[in-house]
C-alpha cells in the first residue's frame, strides 16, 4: 500500500511517488504491487515517448492512471461475467493501487457548483453554449470528474 507520506507531501510529483513506491513495492516483495506500479510506470513512459506528450509531469501520469485504471474496471467486469471470481478479485485489486494516483473524485453537489463557476465564467447563450461550457469545464476538472458526468450537468444547468 503506499504511504501516508507520500501521498500528503505535494512537493513530491506523482511520477516520484510512483518510482518511490516501486521500489518500496519491490523490498517489501510485494507480488502485486510490483506489477501493478511497473505496468502503471512503463505506460507513464510509453505516453511520454508519444508526438507532443513532453515529460512525465502530473497530468500525463493521472491521464494513464485513468486510462489503465478503465482497463482494470472493464476487465473484472468481464471476468465477474464468465464466472473468474479470482481474476476479477485481482483486478479490482490492481485497480484499488492505480486509484490511489488519482486525485479524489467530485461528488455531485461539488461537480455542480464547479459547473456554475464555468458557466459563470463563459456566460454561454443557452444551449448552443454547450461546447464552449464542456471546453473550459474539462480542462477545469481533468481527472476530477468523468466527462459523461460532466456533460450530463451542463446539460441540465443549461436547459
Amino acid at each position: 500500500m503506499p504511504k501516508a507520506t507520500l501521498c500528503d507531501n505535494p512537493s513530491v510529483s506523482l511520477y516520484e511517488r510512483l518510482e518511490r513506491e516501486l521500489t518500496d513495492a519491490r523490498r517489501r516483495r510485494d507480488e502485486l504491487g510490483l506489477s501493478t506500479l511497473s505496468l502503471l510506470k512503463s505506460e507513464v513512459v510509453r505516453a511520454t515517448k508519444e508526438p507532443g506528450a513532453g515529460a512525465a509531469d502530473d497530468a500525463l501520469v493521472v491521464r494513464v492512471a485513468q486510462r489503465e485504471l478503465k482497463r482494470r474496471e472493464e476487465a473484472a467486469t468481464a471476468f465477474r461475467g464468465g464466472g473468474r471470481m479470482a481474476s476479477a478479485e485481482k483486478e479490482e485489486q490492481e485497480a484499488e493501487l492505480i486509484r490511489a494516483y488519482l486525485p479524489a473524485a467530485l461528488t455531485d453537489q461539488e461537480l455542480e457548483q464547479e459547473l456554475r463557476a464555468v458557466i459563470a465564467e463563459v456566460k454561454p447563450e443557452g444551449p448552443q453554449g454547450f461546447g464552449h461550457v464542456m471546453k473550459a469545464a474539462t480542462a477545469r476538472l481533468a481527472g476530477r470528474a468523468e466527462g459523461g458526468r460532466i456533460a450530463a450537468t451542463v446539460k441540465r444547468l443549461l436547459a
